[in-house]
């Protein structure tokens, strides 16, 4: 049987295993998964994966708003970097018998020498965090950064505040992963972080970008030409291409 640890680190296989799970809601993905926020994560990292680095995938992190310096570190080490797209789950923690308890499930992660990013995107048009969502995905990347800079990553369709099912009202990115972040901690394994740090670290940790702000980023750096003329020309082109119009048409 294939885990999901054998499965290759391709946007499509992966997405092709998350389908397999979804029974009869399948159905939803026969217009293309339009609206779909793992189709348009799946498109949008492809393509960024394969455009020059530092040029494209660099500058989207490099723009991305708090957490100053660990987006500048992801950035500037973006041409090293791995993105592996639906990873692996994070165990936070596990029964008596061994078995996994507290999961968190990402969307992407961008692993390079000295930086853990963990990405968590959300849909276009809507984009409600579950309860606990964000602070399970703050203590996950916290956790397993190790000696890296952890840095979560959010990319949503509309820039904060944002909205946290069964709570009323919208929350600042830092405010929302802080909500349950204590419940959160009582629960999980031991962290390498004390309660009191992990909590006043939020902001130099999270960091956000909204799906028109990636567009919009690609868009400049590909007007920019400095690849036109060059053999690559074309194939960028196209990938730069892919990347837009996947969020024109989630959108």
């Amino acid at each position: 049987m294939t885990t999901p640890g054998d499965l290759p680190r391709t946007p499509l296989s992966r997405l092709l295993e998350e389908i397999s799970w979804e029974g009869r809601s399948v159905v939803k993905y026969r217009d293309g998964g339009r609206g779909k926020e793992n189709v348009l994560t799946a498109e949008v990292l492809t393509a960024l994966d394969y455009l020059p680095r530092g040029a494209y995938l660099g500058n989207v992190l490099r723009h991305a708003h708090g957490a100053s310096t660990a987006v500048g570190r992801a950035a500037d080490e973006a041409e090293d970097a791995e993105l592996v797209f639906l990873p692996d789950e994070y165990v936070l923690s596990r029964t008596a018998r061994g078995k996994a308890d507290l999961v968190v499930q990402p969307d992407a992660t961008i692993t390079s020498p000295s930086s853990l990013v963990l990405v968590e995107a959300k849909a276009i048009r809507a984009g409600t965090f579950g309860p606990e969502q964000l602070a399970r995905e703050y203590v996950a990347v916290t956790a397993a950064a190790g000696e890296r800079t952890p840095l979560l990553l959010l990319v949503l369709g509309t820039a904060p505040p944002v909205a946290i099912r069964g709570r009323s009202g919208r929350f600042e990115v830092a405010e929302a992963v802080a909500a349950n972040l204590e419940a959160v901690y009582a629960k999980a394994a031991p962290h390498p972080w004390p309660l009191e740090e992990l909590r006043a670290r939020v902001p130099e940790c999270c960091a956000w970008l909204t799906w028109a702000e990636v567009a919009g980023l690609v868009t400049a750096e590909h007007e920019r030409g400095r690849h036109s003329g060059t053999f690559a020309a074309r194939t960028v082109d196209r990938l730069v291409g892919t990347v837009t119009q996947a969020v024109r048409w989630h959108g």
